[in-house]
């Protein structure tokens, strides 16, 4: 079957299938160590802004970061600055760890480690990122980005499921000993992934020409440049309620981690079946179509979810944006990935991550602010309309995506 075909083709290439294999276990241990951060944020406050502002504290740094580790994703070995910052990631895990066990975590301490952890995936995203293209055949780009959405997002519904029976049987510090355990298979895995040389950026080249570079890239495209904002104005409206579901959880369902676990994974799901989709199509044609139509889906699920308070309403609602924002965004970065230069293509993906991920920085604390005046009813009701009116002004202009995307 074509379908079938597109994955064997995919893990046909040895060093994806070693790749994924070790990056599957690492991301369980990160989805298990941000629920459980999130959790104990809200058990220390009761404050749907800290819950934003640590939200904010992991992402902001994509914004100033992302764009400097482009440059150098571009001009320096891909593989050892990726083993670099994993390595370095499992050490404040570990450090985290150490200060849970001996009780000294107050709500700064998290925060400032949030920011740590944010300024570490702000430099590792891009490379990891533009790396994926070296681990396949160019005819395999497609499939390779959707499945390591789909991948990332199977982590997303496993890894709050575990850390929901982990947190309840042996407390938060556990569940992240746990992300520090699930680095090991990731970095033993690049022992044995050997990458072809790349063109890369001239070393003479100062960083601020290399950024320009990226920047003029993508604002000399018409049809790439809209796909990064529609994709930011979706990052700082709809994104912000799956990063702020303690808070939902917390103050409207009056539950605890085991239902924030359950929605948690319920958004995986959802996420999971998404990203499948397109990881099984294996090619570009209809994306722009799907990206729109799944982000207006996505939007009018969050208006529901921010209206009901009903608990099943709230997963179907939870389950339709884990789906449709991941269609979208995985439409979108597959089209990205598909259509730009390798010799630029770092520089091209950390704006995609400062903008597309940093966004949802800004996204989050601002809501957590107004949430806390205002409720998240109103202020999320706001942040889908918003993203509704941008949604429209970019469907008129999706012939000329689809010109370009999908040649």
């Amino acid at each position: 079957m074509a379908d079938l075909s597109a994955l064997r083709s995919l893990f046909s290439n040895r060093n994806f299938a070693i790749y994924i294999s070790g990056n599957s276990i690492s991301l369980i241990g990160f989805w298990m160590q941000r629920l459980a951060i999130s959790w104990l944020t809200w058990e220390i406050t009761e404050s749907e802004f800290w819950v934003g502002a640590v939200a904010f504290a992991e992402l902001a740094p994509l914004l100033i970061v992302s764009p400097i580790s482009g440059v150098w994703a571009d001009r320096v070995n891909r593989k050892l600055l990726t083993v670099l910052c994993q390595s370095i990631m499992m050490l404040v895990s570990f450090v985290l760890f150490m200060l849970m066990v001996f009780d000294q975590i107050t709500i700064e301490i998290l925060f400032i480690f949030a920011l740590l952890d944010g300024i570490l995936q702000g430099t590792h995203q891009p490379v990891r990122m533009a790396i994926i293209p070296n681990l396949v055949a160019r005819k395999d780009i497609v499939s390779a980005s959707s499945f390591t959405a789909v991948v990332f997002n199977v982590a997303r519904l496993l890894g709050p499921a575990l850390a929901g029976v982990v947190i309840s049987l042996f407390g938060t510090s556990v569940a992240v000993l746990c992300n520090t355990i699930s680095y090991i298979p990731l970095l033993l895995a690049w022992v044995f992934i050997k990458l072809p040389a790349t063109k890369n950026l001239n070393p003479g080249d100062s960083f601020t020409k290399g950024l320009k570079q990226g920047i003029n890239y993508v604002k000399d495209i018409p049809a790439l440049r809209h796909i990064f904002i529609l994709q930011t104005i979706l990052a700082c409206g709809v994104r912000p309620a799956t990063l702020m579901l303690a808070a939902f959880v917390g103050a409207i369902y009056k539950g605890g981690a085991d239902e924030l676990a359950l929605y948690t994974a319920v958004l995986g799901l959802g996420a999971v079946i998404g990203g499948m989709y397109i990881a099984l199509r294996g090619k570009a044609k209809g994306l722009v179509q799907s990206m729109l139509i799944n982000s207006l889906i996505s939007i009018i699920a969050l208006a529901f979810f921010a209206w009901t308070t009903q608990i099943y309403v709230g997963l179907l609602m939870v389950f339709a944006i884990g789906w449709t924002i991941t269609l979208s965004s995985v439409s979108s970065q597959t089209m990205v990935q598909n259509s730009i230069d390798d010799e630029i293509r770092g520089r091209v993906l950390s704006l995609w991550t400062a903008l597309t991920r940093g966004a949802v920085a800004i996204g989050v604390l601002t809501i957590g602010f107004f949430a806390d005046f205002f409720g998240l009813f109103w202020t999320n009701i706001i942040a889908a309309l918003l993203c509704l009116i941008g949604l429209i002004w970019f469907w008129q202009r999706s012939q000329q995506m689809q010109l370009y995307f999908e040649k």
